[in-house]
């Protein structure tokens, strides 16, 4: 299995980009959000996390072929990953997709957004349902991520021992979403005090975003 791929950058389509590995050259699918976001960077090393799949099936009429997709950053990854088990979506079709930053696609099936979800390329309406009837819930991590940070996210260190594991979690999550430590451990701290029956990294993460919404609306307001 290839799960990261380093290299030159020497080329950028809207589908795909061709990165040179010492003197081998990989054609990886991307998302036209991840093309636009390494547009700039032709000619520079860059790194992509990767999934590894082999299009066609096998003993069925013509060749089976390797396919490589990338991404920015290992939470892209995992979103992606939740994207494709939506029925009826699959690798490509969900690359096309994702034409926006994954933390407003995820807000958006989190806040049952069928307008935003069903202008995505390729998604309609009956097809934004079944996203939000699949994924809503599932997907609050990602909601938080901030957007335009996703090659930073992915070189966040992994926080120092904890005082307590679940706490600790959460703070791994928002740290690769590109949170700052301080602020971080303050959305956490808060969250801890509203909620004291609070068990799981989930829950704190759920609590954060239901924060922000609420703020986010009355900041509108």
């Amino acid at each position: 299995m290839i799960s990261a791929i380093t290299g030159k950058l020497v080329r950028v389509r809207e589908d795909r980009v061709t990165i040179q590995v010492g003197g081998l050259f990989y054609d990886v699918l991307v998302s036209p959000s991840t093309a636009r976001a390494l547009a700039a960077r032709r000619e520079q090393e860059v790194k992509l996390d990767t999934i590894f799949y082999i299009q066609g099936a096998p003993g069925g009429v013509g060749s089976t072929v390797p396919v490589l997709v990338g991404f920015l950053s290992e939470m892209d990854k995992e979103f992606f990953e939740h994207f494709i088990t939506v029925g009826g979506i699959g690798p490509r079709a969900a690359l096309k997709a994702l034409a926006i930053p994954t933390p407003r696609i995820a807000r958006a099936i989190e806040n049952a957004d069928i307008l935003t979800l069903s202008s995505l390329p390729g998604i309609g309406k009956q097809k934004a349902a079944k996203i939000v009837a699949e994924l809503k819930g599932k997907v609050t991590r990602f909601a938080l991520g901030i957007e335009g940070e996703a090659e930073t996210r992915a070189e966040v260190p992994v926080a120092p021992e904890p005082v307590d594991e679940v706490a600790a979690e959460a703070l791994e999550v928002l740290l690769q979403l590109g949170y700052k430590r301080q602020q971080a451990e303050e959305m956490i701290r808060q969250a801890m005090a509203k909620r004291a029956d609070i068990r799981s990294a989930e829950a704190i993460i759920q609590e954060i975003y239901r924060s922000t919404q609420r703020a986010a609306e009355r900041g509108g307001g």
